[in-house]
């Protein structure tokens, strides 16, 4: 494994915690429920897709009702599909008392469609946003993006997968059947009350953001999923409020990134461990063919150790902590009565044009700020903490960069304090360093996120293809998403 964690995080909160997947005690002996698989729903022909903002339900565990948020359903989203060259007609109807905005976050398209926090839906009111979906085959995913109230709506359930199909990704040979050897995993960590409900509080957080103790899939505790006897696909998203977490299996087997958050890679990396931030996708590839079950471990970064790896830091952890090793948060579980896909991964998977030197006409830096403020942040920010960019927080009466249409530019971002997850609306971009290092081979595929910490300068390179105007500007942010509400995000212009 090429990537190395011995970086200084700041997320040392998440040893308060119990961590790495373990349950609270009163769930403990929760017996192991089956994925829930997001429904599809086709968006290539045209027809609007119906995603109603309501309120809901949701049994995390069995005979425990949650209250909870969702689009169309009482927790989550139905899975989108749509397709490069294709209009994806999108209708929001929001049924909730307060108002809610909703990002395509990795879309390629303008502002005015981006769903900003300018665009707001008012409780009762809808919107219509018509997508042109020009960009290759990737993962990517649509949440709440309310100013404020981001974290909140996304940790009672506003989010949901949004897929994205080409010509050139239908060539390869690579598992594609959703639900069984193509599998959405949105990996999430929630704390629950004594009455199962959803525990949340912006300005209780601490300053690394709000860490759950128990890890869920797809809403679900450490659910199992039939697969086939081959290789299988899974689109993991790391959908958590601030958590950076470690995937692996349990049994050290090797798997195959293939796909970061823009598209594929330009070909398979062996991994046995690789790290995820909030908001990252990641597609991976794992072969079944030996008949075993396989448990997908995710482990909170502040807990893990290189040394011992994957396994070796849960046995260290719960010989500390004297508490019974936790299952997996996936177990996959082979049915050989299921299609199988057998053949080998590609050698190649796409081509990625970079740019040369004299096309990056153009640099900024940004640095990611969190100070102690002494009073209240920026609209409701944390009492105790000022997060800002640049020295600014948040203010939606103000642009804080314009930037050249269709121009490559060269972005260099950095912190004063800690890792942070940095996300650019309107585009995928390049990373060319990661926190002072030349990108991992797994990390150089098209991205909008990019991991940057107060030891040296992330680079990125980026050109935006889409109008954003003053009215309907993109953002760039930190996507810990209490950071997010109390201030660590800028608006920019693109024309």
């Amino acid at each position: 494994m090429s990537w190395k964690f011995s970086r200084r995080r700041f997320l040392a909160g998440g040893a308060a915690f119990i961590g790495a997947g373990c349950l609270p005690r009163s769930w403990s002996k929760t017996a192991p429920s089956r994925l829930p698989i997001p429904p599809l729903v086709d968006g290539r022909q045209g027809k609007p897709v119906e995603l109603q903002i309501r309120s809901g339900t949701w049994s995390f565990r069995p005979g425990v009702k949650t209250p909870t948020l969702g689009f169309s359903q009482d927790y989550l989203g139905p899975t989108i599909r749509t397709r490069q060259g294709s209009e994806l007609n999108l209708h929001y109807r929001n049924t909730l008392t307060e108002s809610v905005a909703v990002h395509g976050h990795g879309l390629h398209v303008p502002g005015e469609v981006d769903g900003g926090p300018q665009r707001a839906i008012a409780p009762g009111a809808d919107w219509q946003p018509s997508l042109s979906i020009v960009q290759p085959a990737a993962t990517c995913w649509y949440h709440s993006h309310t100013h404020g109230k981001t974290g909140e709506q996304v940790y009672r359930g506003l989010a949901g997968l949004i897929l994205i199909e080409d010509e050139e990704a239908d060539s390869l040979p690579l598992p594609h059947q959703y639900g069984i050897d193509d599998l959405p995993v949105i990996i999430q960590d929630r704390t629950f009350d004594a009455q199962g409900r959803l525990v949340y509080s912006l300005y209780d957080a601490h300053e690394d953001g709000w860490l759950g103790d128990t890890v869920i899939i797809n809403g679900a505790i450490a659910p199992v999923a039939s697969v086939p006897a081959g290789k299988v696909r899974l689109r993991l998203l790391n959908g958590a409020n601030a958590r950076f977490y470690i995937v692996g299996f349990a049994d050290n087997r090797t798997f195959y990134k293939i796909a970061t958050d823009g598209g594929l890679l330009e070909a398979p990396v062996p991994l046995t461990t690789m790290e995820m931030s909030p908001g990252e996708r990641c597609e991976i590839v794992v072969d079944m063919a030996d008949g075993k079950p396989a448990g997908l471990q995710t482990l909170f970064e502040d807990e893990f150790d290189e040394e011992e790896g994957l396994v070796g830091s849960l046995l260290a952890l719960f010989d500390r902590s004297g508490r019974e090793l936790p299952p997996p948060s996936l177990t996959l579980i082979v049915d050989k009565t299921l299609p199988a896909h057998t053949a080998p991964l590609p050698e190649q998977l796409a081509t990625i044009v970079r740019p040369q030197p004299r096309e990056i006409v153009g640099s900024r830096d940004f640095m990611l700020n969190m100070e102690d403020g002494g009073g209240m942040g920026n609209d409701g920010g944390h009492a105790g903490t000022d997060m800002t960019i640049n020295g600014a927080a948040m203010d939606m009466n103000v642009i804080n960069e314009r930037v050249q249409l269709g121009v490559w530019e060269r972005w260099r971002i950095r912190s004063n304090q800690g890792a942070h997850p940095f996300h650019v609306h309107g585009c995928s971009f390049l990373i060319e360093r990661m926190e002072g290092s030349a990108a991992p081979p797994e990390q150089r595929g098209w991205k909008d996120m990019v991991v940057l910490d107060d030891d040296d300068w992330s680079e990125i390179v980026v050109r935006f293809d889409h109008p954003a105007t003053e009215r309907y500007p993109y953002m760039y942010h930190c996507h810990i998403l209490e950071h997010e509400d109390r201030g660590m995000m800028g608006q920019f212009t693109v024309g």
